[in-house]
């Protein structure tokens, strides 16, 4: 008798270690999002590389087409770690239930106009913001694109703020652009009358061809925008979640061209020099803008699906 039980006993143990083993080599999902024609995967390679070295498991690098499908992905518990825009995660950060940010990318503290919004006007009757707020239903607008933080959420946290909540309705045509280049050329050809990109590629366009200038006029560029940040899903181990943590926070002098590629996929991040800790509360300063308290939740609501 006591044999058979000892028999049953090794025959469990050995089940539950194999079973454990096997949980050990569970491979891991590292997720981003696609940009114009950039799916990051490339960018994020070297650091899946090294979090495969550490945490000894397979990283498969996936990238989703866009924002929207990749907080499905995020809810449907098909992500361990992401790297997702500010926007996508105050929208997920709306019912979130699988995933907590760790950090983000610290920009240099000389950095200048590292990740702005601008919003510029071609008519000639608006020249400021007061304009803009009593001319609204006589003109055009274009962002770049519903996931878009400094194209999209950041200029509609600013229009609340001046008492246009409601863009769609406020404007006379509201239009989206795809991306920051192709909404600066749009703009310039006349295709709205005000238009708001990132102010990376304002300044890249006006280096380009100083006339714009001129024919481009700054209504207003913002304060720095907080950046996106790097996720782990809620499921994972503590031992894993600190691994991943540590590697992330010591990348700039563990493996500095793993962090150079990265910063590569995101031209906001080009002024970064390392990863610093962070949480929710970090992102907190969207709900005040031009000095003005706005309607975070509301604006956050329009793109839920």
């Amino acid at each position: 008798m006591k044999k058979k039980i000892f028999t049953l006993f090794s025959i469990i143990l050995i089940g539950l270690t194999q079973i454990g083993c096997e949980n050990a080599k569970k491979p891991l999902t590292l997720a981003t999002y696609t940009y114009s024609t950039n799916n990051r995967i490339d960018n994020l390679r070297p650091v899946a590389k090294d979090l495969e070295t550490l945490l000894k498991r397979p990283i498969h690098i996936k990238s989703y087409p866009d924002v929207a499908s990749f907080l499905d992905g995020i809810k449907s518990d098909q992500v361990d770690i992401g790297l997702i825009n500010t926007l996508g995660y105050l929208l997920l950060s709306l019912d979130n239930q699988n995933m907590h940010p760790i950090a983000t990318l610290k920009v240099r503290e000389d950095a200048v106009d590292n990740y702005k919004t601008v919003v510029l006007s071609n008519n000639d009757s608006v020249t400021d913001l007061n304009a803009l707020e009593v001319k609204t239903n006589n003109l055009s607008m274009m962002f770049v694109s519903e996931g878009s933080t400094s194209g999209n959420l950041v200029p509609r946290l600013l229009l609340s703020s001046l008492g246009i909540k409601s863009p769609e309705n406020q404007f006379k045509k509201v239009i989206y652009g795809g991306n920051h280049t192709s909404t600066f050329e749009k703009f310039m050809e006349g295709e709205s009358d005000i238009c708001s990109i990132g102010s990376n590629e304002y300044f890249k366009q006006i280096q380009k061809d100083s006339t714009f200038l001129t024919s481009a006029r700054v209504l207003w560029l913002s304060e720095e925008i907080p950046l996106g940040p790097v996720l782990l899903n809620n499921k994972l181990s503590k031992s894993d979640k600190k691994e991943i943590s540590d590697l992330f926070f010591n990348l700039h002098e563990t493996n500095s061209n793993a962090l150079e590629s990265l910063k590569a996929g995101w031209s906001e991040a080009k002024q970064a020099e390392r990863f610093h800790p962070i949480g929710d509360r970090y992102y907190n300063n969207f709900r005040v803008v031009n000095d003005n308290s706005t309607d975070l939740s509301g604006i956050l609501n329009l793109f839920v699906k």
